[in-house]
């Protein structure tokens, strides 16, 4: 199979999207804006079918990563992700899924409203992967 983002041959995983026959390399994903779901069933998915958030706010003008401390975008995308939980706390996925590297299942939580199963389920659907360690 090639890869739709970079177009080389070899890419193994493919969209779960309903009759989506889409392929990727792994490290294409972040770059294609796919998601991987890494906890079970262990899915992945392109750019056009892929999990987004589904919460009915936007981050104010000004509004900077809780992490990072740069400027967020203008609103949920991609690359800008909100706390399910408060919906106050914004984020870059970068930010955030460096957070849950650090963090680990045990201690990963809203930075904000420090909500835990709520903001770790949500995380997980839209492709941060949380170690168990």
């Amino acid at each position: 199979q090639d890869c739709y983002v970079c177009g080389k041959s070899g890419a193994a995983i493919t969209c779960r999207g309903m009759g989506c026959q889409r392929s990727f390399h792994l490290p294409c994903a972040t770059k294609g804006e796919c998601i991987t779901q890494y906890c079970r069933p262990y899915r992945a998915f392109c750019s056009q079918h892929r999990p987004v958030q589904v919460v009915e706010v936007a981050p104010d003008k000004g509004t900077r990563c809780l992490l990072c401390l740069d400027e967020m975008e203008a609103s949920t995308s991609f690359r800008s992700l909100v706390c399910p939980a408060c919906r106050h706390a914004w984020f870059h996925r970068s930010c955030i899924q460096g957070q849950a590297l650090s963090d680990g299942f045990s201690r990963f939580q809203c930075p904000l409203c420090r909500d835990r199963d709520t903001f770790r389920r949500e995380m997980r659907r839209i492709g941060i992967r949380i170690p168990s360690r």
